[in-house]
Order: structure tokens, then sequence, then C-alpha cells
């Protein structure tokens, strides 16, 4: 867990961890200078549970850098990743476990969820024709069932959060050797295992994430929001395809997709920033265009241009 100023949720997160139905060997904690009480409250758990390790950081990290720093701390088989503010179903571990220790194939699995409100309210969201996972995932996937998700998806977009995944050894080396703050480390951690065919889906929610204003801190709002938005998609194929060019040099200088997805990202970012309506057309005869946005996404790209 990475822990900054999580006061308001972290007992009921803890609470939910250590009711698991397969105990868990131990729960690391890396608290990036919080200002809050929530390192007092982990020092209380600490007392009655020592399974329970702190870390103080002298400086703040960010998100990024304290994840990884909690990330190499963990000494388990399966390490799973944990946030601040969510809540454990109890057999949250002993399911994942038991799926991955029957498929060696796997090197990180993920769970689908539920969301949960800033009070604790379970609520669902509209399914979506040909989605999956509270539509974050665009591919249906039938309940309960596993599926292998390639590294290809992963080149385009980012469908699993960090706290829906259990990572093996094997994708814990992978993380830390090609560890860089170009992208989150969710992203990154599948892009490393998919590329191995080894990151797993299992639809199957085993734990509520929690959605409150928290979540959006840093989202401008208005007109810069709106901007934000239509340039993130495009910022994000752009550093995946950085990453993946830093990564494997030589399959990228192979592949003429990845290329030409690179290309298209940084073309795309300026005809965002230019307001340049003509060039948007014209990117909508590139296939790359609707792989990185729907056809309303990109709709919505001419109207934001043509109103600058």
């Amino acid at each position: 867990m990475a822990l900054y100023n999580g006061e308001r949720y972290l007992e009921t997160q803890l609470e939910s961890i250590l009711k698991q139905t397969s105990a868990v060997d131990e729960i690391i904690i890396v608290d990036d200078c919080s200002t809050d009480q929530s390192a007092e409250i982990v020092r209380r758990y600490q007392k009655k549970y020592p399974c329970i390790k702190l870390y103080h950081n002298e400086i703040n990290l960010g998100y990024k850098r304290n994840f990884r720093k909690a990330v190499e701390l963990c000494q388990g088989d399966l390490v799973f990743l944990c946030d601040q503010d969510d809540f454990w179903l109890p057999d949250k571990v002993q399911v994942m476990s038991s799926v991955m220790e029957t498929h060696p194939e796997i090197l990180v699995l993920a769970s689908s969820f539920e969301f949960m409100n800033a009070d604790g309210e379970v609520y669902s969201v509209r399914s979506r024709k040909g989605m999956s996972n509270n539509n974050l995932y665009l591919k249906p996937v039938e309940k309960n069932n596993l599926v292998a998700v390639t590294f290809h998806e992963f080149c385009s977009h980012n469908y699993f959060q960090g706290c829906s995944m259990a990572l093996t050894k094997k994708a814990v080396r992978m993380y830390l050797e090609h560890w860089d703050d170009c992208l989150p480390h969710d992203w990154l951690i599948a892009l490393l295992t998919s590329h191995d065919a080894g990151f797993f889906f299992l639809n199957k929610p085993l734990f509520y994430y929690r959605t409150h204003s928290q979540n959006t801190i840093g989202v401008p709002r208005g007109r810069k929001g709106e901007e934000w938005v239509r340039l993130k998609f495009a910022e994000d194929l752009r550093d995946t395809m950085t990453t993946v060019k830093e990564i494997w040099p030589d399959e990228f200088e192979k592949d003429v997709l990845y290329q030409k997805r690179l290309d298209f990202a940084k073309e795309h970012i300026l005809a965002l920033q230019d307001r340049s309506f003509w060039r948007l057309i014209r990117q909508n005869w590139n296939p790359i265009y609707a792989e990185l946005k729907s056809v309303r996404a990109r709709f919505m790209d001419l109207v934001f241009v043509l109103f600058k």
C-alpha cells in the first residue's frame, strides 16, 4: 500500500485485508509524508498485528515512486497491490491465489470490482455492449471467466487499476528492472507481463473501488478540463509507444505499426493544441484514430476545436 493522507478510509481498508479467508503474510505500507493521522492509525494496528510493516519516506516521492518502493519491499511469492481507500471482499486473496496456482502461466492477475461511494454505498454502472469490467475493458467477458489480455490491447489503453492486480515474483522483477515514471505503475506492469503473454483478467468482482472527490484531484475544470481529456488519450499513446521503444528497441524498429502509433499520437496532440479542424478530419481516415477513440469521442474532438 502506498499511503498518503488516507486517514478517512484507512481503517476500513486494513480491516478488510486482515479479515481475509486466506490470511496474508505481510502488509507493506509506505507513507509518503502524510500530514494527517494516517501513520498513527497504522502504528495502532501494528501493536495488534505484527504482519503490518510501516515505512516512512524522508521526502514526498509521489505515487509512482512510492508504489515502486512498496513493491520492492515485499517478500511474498504473490504481491497484491492495494489502494488506501478501497475495501477487499473476504475471499479476494483466496480466489486469486487459487487461480494463479492452477494457472502457472499467469504473471499478473486482475480481478473485476464494484463501485462504492464516499459513504460506503455500493452502486453499479450501466453495462455497455461489447465491454466488461464496469466498461473499462473494451471486450465482453462472461461473468467468472478467465481470459488473457494481449500486449496489442495494452499498447493503446490501460483497462485495469493497480489495486485489482496480484503479481508473481517474476512480474515484480520485471517491473522493478524496467521501472520509469513515464507510465502509471499499473499500465507499465500490464505492458511488461502481457508482452510475455502473462496478463490475465478474472471477471469476478473481488473488491469495492471507492469513488470520491479526491479521485479527480489534478483534473482541471471548464475549458481546460475539456482540453485535458481530449489530449490525454493521445498523450497516453505517445508515452506507451515511447516506453515500448525504450524497453524493446529492436522490436519497435521492426514493427511499422508501433512507429505509426507514435507518429499519430504526436500529430494528434498538435492538431488538438492548434485547434486544427481539417487536420482532425484527415486523421479520421487513419485506423489508429479509431483504435484510440470511439466515434463519439472523435466527433467531440471536432466540436472542441470548432469552438476554440
